[in-house]
């Protein structure tokens, strides 16, 4: 009898020092693949040009030093079915971590449903779709801070009064829009002697198709005071419609545009400015985040990434993990970046 009693004490404190082990596994799993074999992948609005290229220059910086593949897949047109396609065949290859900048989040938010439902890292960069099931989003700079810079930089310019127009990218565009919302709201608040007189839309993001918006606002409101385009893309399309017009100094350019992108329309006086941010430093933090994501690990209120300069910021409410603020290119720095 003693020894039945002294065998169910050994085997009870067994038990009771093994728990917290077994649970502290089960917590920790170890079946998570170290980073060299990881497979992030990147999904930008449209390829081939100097913006998303430095995206994709910053995502394989990022894979050389924390190891794994970066991804960049893309087509050549801003095209929202062809973005859906794309992320399908990138959940039937079984990658680790889909990110996505967003065209439409009608279309791609149930392809977000089906990456996380495969066992994937789904999120968002430099495009937000916030209604979906994204885990976070890379954010190159808060959408608040860009559209109201965008219009307090362009405000300066033209003393605070006159009419303005918008042309943006593709009309379903969430980034695009959300700024111009933005742009909207500053106006209504801040500028009562300003008026967005209309708002067009590219096919695309097409820069001729831009030109000749530009050419249609200008030719409907000869008065007009200011242009802003709003995707990188439709930057040109923009300053060559005033320069071929004839009114370089007369009517002020801004927009999202790269350093090298804005390069000769800043240098021959047709824009002063640009805003934009660091698009390589947005493609080192994406393959950052989409790693820890694929790993399991979460992210502190400040993080220091290996490689980048300033600490990123991640606001948990939103799940917004934050580049920094936005970046103002003129005539003094334009020489200085090589995006």
């Amino acid at each position: 009898m003693k020894n039945k009693w002294f065998l169910f004490a050994l085997v009870a404190l067994i038990a009771f020092i093994s728990w917290p082990l077994a649970a502290q596994t089960a917590a920790s799993p170890t079946n998570v693949k170290p980073a060299e074999k990881m497979r992030i992948a990147f999904i930008p609005q449209l390829i081939g040009i100097p913006y998303f290229t430095a995206m994709e220059q910053g995502g394989n910086e990022a894979a050389a030093k924390f190891g794994g593949k970066f991804l960049y897949v893309g087509a050549t047109t801003a095209s929202a079915p062809e973005q859906v396609r794309l992320m399908d065949n990138l959940i039937s290859q079984g990658v680790d971590a889909i990110s996505v900048s967003v065209l439409d989040s009608a279309s791609i938010n149930p392809m977000i449903a089906k990456a996380k439902a495969a066992g994937i890292a789904v999120y968002t960069s430099d495009s937000d779709s916030p209604d979906s099931e994204r885990q976070v989003y890379v954010a190159q700079a808060l959408d608040q801070d860009l559209g109201y810079t965008l219009i307090d930089r362009l405000a300066a310019q033209i003393d605070e009064k006159g009419k303005i127009g918008i042309v943006s990218g593709e009309s379903t565009a969430t980034n695009l829009n959300t700024w111009i919302e933005f742009m909207k709201e500053r106006v209504a608040k801040k500028y009562p002697n300003i008026k967005i007189v209309d708002i067009r839309y590219t096919t695309g993001g097409s820069s001729a198709d831009a030109l000749q918006q530009a050419q249609d606002l200008m030719t409907r409101y000869p008065d007009i005071k200011g242009l802003i385009a709003v995707a990188s893309t439709t930057v040109p399309g923009v300053a060559q419609a005033v320069q071929q017009a004839g009114k370089t100094g007369k009517i002020a350019v801004i927009g999202y545009g790269s350093p090298v992108t804005v390069k000769p329309f800043i240098k021959s006086g047709i824009m002063k400015e640009s805003v934009l941010w660091d698009p390589k430093a947005l493609g080192y933090l994406t393959y950052w985040a989409g790693l820890q994501l694929a790993q399991g690990k979460k992210f502190n209120e400040i993080n220091n990434v290996p490689g980048m300069k300033n600490p990123v910021k991640y606001f948990a409410d939103k799940k917004i993990l934050l580049l920094g603020p936005p970046l103002i290119i003129n005539s003094s720095n334009v020489d200085s970046f090589d995006f």
